[in-house]
């Protein structure tokens, strides 16, 4: 594994040293995010320093710089006994230093250590994630006079700009992760599926499901949303407090964290043997349209239209359910689907579970080998809607683009043919 840093370490200093003034990037570790007053969520390193070093070490910071005799520097402060009385042992700097090719740096000033290391330095790549020691220079950069600034940087650039370029190709390592996490997630939903039954609470599935995932060394990715009949309708829908009924149909939306890489799915499940005929459509019409946009996912094809594939088929759905009339062209051009399907077809996937793209705002664009996307269409009735109840349907999976289309990574997480998901819930 320590190989794999070595390289992607190699292949930002490469996209460093490819401008024509000297560049520097620094990333700093996470700073503890606070729970409430003096407690904390548990801790999550920051997602591209983990990238580039593979360490939850707390108090670290990545220093790259190609036109000097020291490329790769890691800084961090020397070791407290107090700290590690209360908190144990970081992760071992020499060691890492060591296991990427680094030079060491101890300094009880850290902010001070970089800003030295980052002199001569024209341009500079700095986070602007709040609390971070790289976040800080930018503050203390546009703070300073021209003159306080002489030998610093005089242009500073977010640094996700250029890790965001590095992180939205996969290399074969993250696609495994990626695999393993999706095995998990499908181990938990199947061991999870029979105990959906009328009169369980939300709740009771989503605890079951994340207690799967943390009793195999991995966390949910993003909280579980599990939402029955107008619940299902609120696309971020956390409330979990309704009872599950027969005849309707359970959107579940999960994904466990292993080893820092994200799986995210979503399944929508029969409560119930007998569901009702026209919440039957509407799924079939969803499915319809998922596999539509799958099929349509390759290299050099943009991602709106992928979009665009999903929202054709589900508007000529809609029309079948009598939801939409007219013109199939003109409703499309009106986007008469909005109210029903009103979010994007999907999003990156990696270590950040809506990870970085390569355009504007983490924007997908155009497909190329080695992305790995969401595809996720669903149709949403926050109230009955002629012979249709208050419902929500999503079905999603996470596809790798490969080099003559796509490999659906999660395509045995769970089944998406209704009668194939009865015969697992019954």
């Amino acid at each position: 594994m320590n190989e794999i840093y070595r390289k992607r370490i190699k292949k930002a200093l490469l996209l460093l040293k490819s401008a024509p003034t000297s560049q520097a990037l620094v990333l700093s570790s996470n700073p503890p995010a606070t729970r409430s007053r003096d407690t904390h969520f548990p801790y999550r390193q920051n997602s591209d320093l983990y990238y580039l070093t593979g360490t939850s070490h707390q108090s670290l910071i990545l220093v790259l710089r190609p036109h000097a005799a020291e490329q790769v520097v890691i800084v961090a402060p020397p070791e407290d006994p107090l700290k590690k009385v209360w908190d144990g042992a970081q992760p071992s700097t020499k060691s890492l230093a060591r296991e990427i090719g680094a030079t060491q740096l101890l300094s009880k000033d850290p902010l001070s250590a970089v800003r030295q290391l980052l002199r001569g330095t024209d341009t500079a790549y700095l986070q602007s994630v709040p609390g971070t020691v790289s976040a800080q220079l930018r503050k203390d950069f546009a703070e300073r006079s021209p003159h306080a600034l002489r030998g610093l940087p005089g242009s500073v650039i977010e640094a996700e700009r250029l890790t965001s370029r590095l992180r939205c190709i996969k290399d074969a390592s993250e696609i495994e992760l990626i695999r393993k996490a999706a095995d998990l997630t499908s181990a938990s939903l199947l061991h999870s599926a029979q105990f959906i039954k009328p009169g369980i609470r939300e709740r009771e599935l989503a605890v079951l499901i994340e207690y799967l995932y943390r009793l195999h060394n991995a966390e949910p990715a993003f909280n579980t949303i599990v939402a029955t009949g107008s619940s299902a309708a609120t696309l971020h829908y956390h409330e979990l407090s309704r009872k599950l009924r027969k005849g309707e149909l359970l959107l579940i939306d999960t994904g466990c964290e292993l080893d820092m890489y994200a799986c995210d799915v979503s399944r929508t499940i029969p409560v119930s043997s007998e569901t009702q005929a026209p919440l039957e459509a509407v799924y079939e019409c969803v499915l319809h349209a998922q596999e539509a946009a799958i099929r349509a996912v390759a290299p050099g094809v943009r991602m709106t239209d992928v979009h665009a594939v999903a929202a054709r088929e589900l508007t000529y759905g809609l029309k079948q359910l009598g939801v939409l009339r007219g013109n199939i062209s003109e409703l499309l051009k009106k986007g008469a689907y909005k109210p029903f399907f009103p979010h994007g077809i999907g999003h990156s996937l990696g270590i950040d579970v809506h990870d970085v793209g390569p355009g504007p705002s983490d924007s997908l664009g155009i497909l190329e080998k080695g992305m790995v996307v969401t595809i996720e269409p669903g149709l949403y009735f926050s109230k009955p809607t002629g012979k249709i109840p208050a419902c929500g349907v999503r079905i999603e999976d996470d596809v790798l683009v490969t080099a003559r289309g796509c490999e659906v990574l999660t395509a045995e997480v769970f089944p998406k043919r209704l009668e194939e998901i009865r015969n697992i819930v019954e």
